[in-house]
């Protein structure tokens, strides 16, 4: 590899890095184009080099990040065979990977759930729906096999994903989230999904 070539890589990752730290703290419409340049120390033809502008930056940077969770959850959930336990690979390797960067939940949510911005509007839907599809297959087999009720799929998946989900919110936003992103957490979520919280016979359609 040339030094120009080298150069080149690790002037789009500081991009990337800068860009990321920034997005996460301020949000996608709060950060400007200045902001990324002096704290990437680059000139702004050089950031055009390697994007089209802020929100071809922003779309590179969250597919990236989704492309290696994604990587990183299929590796974990290769090795499961039971509802269950694809369930509980599933929260822990989301756990994981979100406590290895804790900027990179930030980001997300704080673009999912915030103002809708025109020009990035729609790129998180692609990514999210293919995390969710994984989801729902699951729940699609539990339902065939009679662990889980008879009931959408969909739905189902939704109420799983909000459980897992809500806790990476509130923990990436502490300053050390590995310390309450456990597996007991994800074993905990995962035995309320399954079994219920309740132990009143009204609320147990097992009983």
């Amino acid at each position: 590899m040339s030094k120009r070539s080298e150069t080149a890589i690790q002037t789009r990752e500081r991009l990337f890095d800068e860009a990321l730290t920034l997005f996460s703290q301020k949000g996608y419409a709060a950060t400007s184009i200045r902001d990324i340049l002096d704290a990437a120390k680059v000139t702004q033809p050089t950031l055009y080099y390697h994007f089209a502008g802020k929100a071809d930056l922003f779309q590179a940077l969250i597919e990236r990040y989704y492309d290696e969770s994604h990587t990183w959850m299929s590796q974990v959930m290769a090795a499961e065979s039971t509802v269950e336990g694809k369930l509980l690979a599933f929260a822990v390797s989301s756990f994981e990977y979100c406590g290895t960067d804790p900027r990179i939940p930030r980001l997300m949510f704080q673009t999912y759930f915030g103002p809708t911005v025109p020009e990035i509007d729609g790129i998180l839907d692609k990514l999210t729906e293919r995390r969710f599809r994984i989801v729902v297959d699951i729940m699609d087999e539990g339902i065939r096999q009679g662990i889980l009720q008879a009931a959408s799929a969909d739905l189902l998946a939704l109420t799983f994903c909000s459980l897992v989900d809500q806790p990476i919110n509130l923990f990436s936003r502490k300053a050390h989230p590995k310390r309450y992103l456990t597996v007991e957490l994800a074993n905990a979520i995962i035995a309320i999904f399954l079994n219920g919280a309740s132990t009143r016979s009204e609320f147990n359609a097992a009983e």
